[in-house]
Parts: structure tokens; sequence; C-alpha cells
């Protein structure tokens, strides 16, 4: 069990999604008050759904980008801390909608930003993301200069360009930036490719699976894992802006992905390459070095990926007759 933290009243945005869900779980698991915000454009209600009977927990239904409300939200409740999660990241969708992304992700974070520190909050977290930095084989590390090359790394690079002109204006405040890697595990909301293979796996376990590359690397990092650091690292935090990787340090292509899931699950898992899931633009890695994280919590994501399949495929009684689907 986590250890019980001081009481402390805490936003979540983008909390009917897959990390926020998590990331409400474990702040209610360690006695904390949450407020939780979500369009539900992409996020699931049952989500939500599962909190609303503890005490602890609120849930109000509102768009990032309606500062109004927004602020008036916020205001009443009063937040310590807030954690900024909401946000267009599925990224075909963000290349496909560049104006929504802009919107979103930019407007929406700058509103946010605002409405937290005319509430009250004293200490802010932003989920970034590893797609700032540019192609590299190397573990890419915080003091690079960024060079995003897709319309989601870009807006969100921009993200925390706001946040730094912000710590400029409130020196007393805590600021994180938090550069996630791939996520997975259970409760995915968005198709990335570990859940495109479980769902495809549901509709009919015998057939091909038709994915995009697999020969790309990628630091694939247990959500479970990363929603506690994020608490840790908000908590651990001091006066200005620390930006910090999120991920385990260690990377796997999904040829291994889908040996272990053929060795975890008996399915044969026969590959069709599908000419529209293969994308034009590719980086051949993505690795976080995670030495500045661990310093900060003293700990960081495992990097056991039998593990963590293990449990995704458990959570969703995933077995090789009989494909049973992603369960609330």
């Amino acid at each position: 069990m986590s250890p019980q933290i001081e009481a402390l009243r805490w936003v979540v945005t983008g909390a009917a999604g897959f990390l926020g869900s998590q990331l409400v779980d474990e702040l209610l698991l360690r006695g904390q008050m949450v407020l939780a915000l979500d369009n539900l454009e992409w996020g699931r209600v049952e989500n939500i759904q599962r909190h609303s009977r503890q005490s602890l927990y609120r849930f109000a239904q509102i768009d990032i980008r309606d500062f109004g409300n927004l602020t008036a939200v916020l205001s009443d409740f009063g937040p310590d801390c807030v954690a900024h999660l909401a946000a267009l990241h599925y990224i075909p969708a963000a290349m496909a909608d560049p104006v929504s992304t802009v919107a979103i992700n930019v407007l929406g974070t700058q509103a946010v930003l605002t409405a937290a520190l005319v509430a009250g909050a004293t200490r802010i977290w932003f989920a970034s993301t590893g797609d700032v930095y540019g192609p590299s084989e190397e573990a890419h590390l915080e003091t690079e200069i960024p060079r995003p090359f897709n319309i989601y790394g870009l807006t969100k690079l921009q993200s925390e360009q706001l946040i730094e002109i912000a710590a400029q204006s409130h020196p007393e405040c805590n600021f994180v930036i938090g550069r996630l890697f791939n996520l997975y595990g259970p409760g995915e909301t968005n198709p990335h490719l570990i859940p495109e293979i479980m769902r495809q796996l549901a509709e009919k376990a015998d057939a091909p699976l038709r994915l995009g590359n697999l020969w790309p690397r990628r630091d694939l990092t247990p959500v479970r894992d990363a929603a506690r650091a994020i608490v840790e690292m908000l908590l651990r935090s001091r006066p200005g802006v620390t930006i910090a990787n999120v991920g385990t340090g260690h990377t796997h292509s999904i040829d291994e992905v889908l040996g272990i899931l053929r060795k975890l699950t008996g399915a044969e898992l026969r590959v069709e390459i599908d000419p529209l899931k293969v994308r034009s633009v590719e980086r051949s890695c993505l690795q976080a070095n995670i030495d500045r994280l661990s310093k900060m919590i003293g700990w960081g994501p495992h990097s056991d990926l039998t593990r963590g399949l293990s449990e995704l495929v458990a959570s969703i009684s995933l077995r090789y007759d009989a494909v049973l689907g992603d369960k609330p």
C-alpha cells in the first residue's frame, strides 16, 4: 500500500483518461482530496463512475478551454496541487487535426495554468512528452535542446515554455514538467499499439494482426508507476521549474512485445503489415535517461516487460482459446 502523505487538495485534468484515472486511484489510496476534471470526449465514463461514492472525490465535466468556468470551479475548490494531463495526445489524431491539437494542448494549458494560479495552487505538474526530443539512438537527457518533429511534440514544448514564463512571475510556486515516454497497462483509452494488438485479438483471436512498423524501439513505461511518480515528483519538488523524464531507461521493440504475448497467451499472433498503419515519419528509438527522476524520487518505473504485460493480459482476461476483451 502507498504511504500516507499530508492531506492536500488535488485537481487532476484529463481524469477520465488512461493516466488520469490511475493518478486519481493513487491519490485516493493516499487519502487525498481530489477534484477530477474531464470533458469526457476521449476519457471513459466508467473511470469517473468507479470513484463516485468516495467522500474525498469530486468530478466536474468541463472543457479546459472554457477559462471562465474553469477558473470558477478551481477557485471554489481551492487546490494545493494541480496535475494537468488533459490533452489531445494520440499522435495520428493530433496530426489529422492540428487546429484542435494547438487549441487543446497550448491554449488549454495556458487556461489551466492561469486558473490554477488564480485559485491559489502552489504546486503544478504538467504532462509533457518524450516527443519533444529529436531523433537519436541514445537515451535522451533533459539538458538536450528540444527538436520535436510532429505537431504533438511541438505543442507540448510550447506548453513547457508557457510554464517557464509563469514561473518567472510566481517564483514561490513549484512547477514540475514530466516528459512521459510510452505508457502501457490496463485501461488504455486511445488506440496506441499495444491496446490495438489487444483489440484485434479480442475481435478475432485467430486472425492475423494487422500492424504498422514492428522495428521501432520504445521506452515502455507501466502506467501505474507513472502515476506514483507524478505524486512523488510534485511532493518532492522545490520552487521554480523542474523538468524530468518519466520512463524506465530501457527500450523494447514491438517484435519483443509480440514474443512475450505469445508466451503469455499461447496464441500464434501472426502479423501482416498494414500499409495504412505504417507511419511515413517514424523514429527508430525513443528512450529516456531517468537519472534525474531517480535522484528526485529515489526510484524509477520498472522495466520488466513480462511482468507488465502479464498484468495487462490478466486485466482483460485474455486466454489463448478465448479472448474476452477489455473490461472496465
